[in-house]
């Protein structure tokens, strides 16, 4: 057999194997990374049910959630390539695509008030009265990375203005979202305050290691108007996954509204037991919110003019408008939404 007909052969059995390794890869499930700041944070719940509740089987894919401790971080990872999509707040994405990380919204997880709360450490109670009284106190945050701010810290400053603090006169303490970096930064003295969502808030304060200074419940909270109605938890993604691999963001977004249906379709109960959180307090200070605010997540994931325009007007408010050429619409990728 001479060296050509060797050479074919080689070539032919190369070909052979590899479409054999490609009909392998189709035959199982395509696997999607994802990121979000967690566990068991109120805003994420609709992608952490998606392997639950065997969405992501069914429709022949498998989530894997990967925890990390803001969304800005979570979303700068899937930008390194160590994931394909995030869950983040969207008044963060400006900056990403500003600083050269061309990124988008591919659905929507909540909008609108969202129930954050500033907790103290119980022993301060009689010294801080109010917002006011934070000036020259340290507030544990989420703090996000060197160039891109978090959605809390953005929300944090705006509610610190409206109370007439400036953001430089607090001192920022980075501190995890999660119920151990809240708990641990109260507990230990590290900081005077944190600014976290429910259910953080509640089991903190059930523990006593946090006291309610102020509410963003309260409908008499100023600044409230201004932040009403705008985008809040998105799923998002870099634009090159998105042009390159469709079908992952098909597959992605079709799981995450099969989830955001049936948390309309069920009491809050059967919702947090599907998370099978054995701790029943903690489970009891999950369901607690969600009681209270049923309209809390998106229907369907769609994003819709007037939150767009509220999310527009809450840029604004919080001092980091669109930069100038910069349209809305640019950083939303809603083909898999719909409008």
């Amino acid at each position: 057999m001479d060296r050509r007909t060797i050479l074919k052969l080689m070539a032919a059995s190369a070909t052979l194997a590899g479409f054999g390794t490609q009909a392998a890869e189709e035959a199982g499930p395509t696997v999607i990374r994802v990121n979000i700041p967690g566990p068991n944070m109120l805003p994420y719940l609709p992608i952490e049910l998606i392997p639950r509740l065997g969405i992501d089987q069914a429709l022949g894919a498998q989530l894997a959630i990967r925890y990390l401790p803001s969304g800005v971080l979570a979303l700068e990872d899937v930008v390194a390539g160590n994931g394909h999509f995030a869950g983040i707040g969207f008044s963060v994405l400006p900056n990403f695509v500003a600083k050269g990380k061309p990124v988008a919204a591919v659905a929507t997880l909540s909008s609108g008030v969202p129930p954050y709360s500033i907790l103290i450490r119980p022993e301060l109670a009689k010294s801080v009265r109010g917002v006011r009284d934070l000036k020259g106190r340290s507030i544990g945050i989420p703090l996000g990375s060197q160039t891109t701010k978090t959605y809390l810290q953005t929300m944090m400053e705006l509610w610190l203005r409206a109370h007439g603090v400036g953001r430089e006169e607090v001192r920022w303490v980075q501190t995890n979202q999660n119920l151990d970096g809240m708990y641990g930064s109260l507990a230990s003295g590290v900081v005077d305050a944190v600014f976290c969502e429910e259910p953080l808030a509640g089991t903190l304060v059930r523990k006593k290691v946090g006291r309610r200074l102020a509410s963003l419940n309260d409908p008499k909270a100023p600044g409230r108007a201004a932040w009403a109605n705008h985008l809040r938890a998105i799923l998002a993604a870099p634009r090159e996954l998105l042009d390159n691999h469709p079908r992952r963001a098909e597959l992605m977004v079709g799981m995450l509204r099969r989830s955001l249906k049936w948390i309309h379709a069920n009491k809050p109960a059967d919702i947090v037991a599907k998370l099978a959180i054995q701790d029943a307090d903690l489970a009891r200070d999950l369901a607690d919110p969600l009681m209270r605010m049923p309209h809390l997540y998106s229907l369907d994931g769609r994003f819709k003019d007037s939150e767009l325009e509220a999310t527009r007007a809450f840029l604004v408010a919080s001092g980091s408008p669109l930069p100038a050429g910069m349209d809305i619409h640019s950083l939303i990728a809603e083909q898999w939404v719909g409008r």
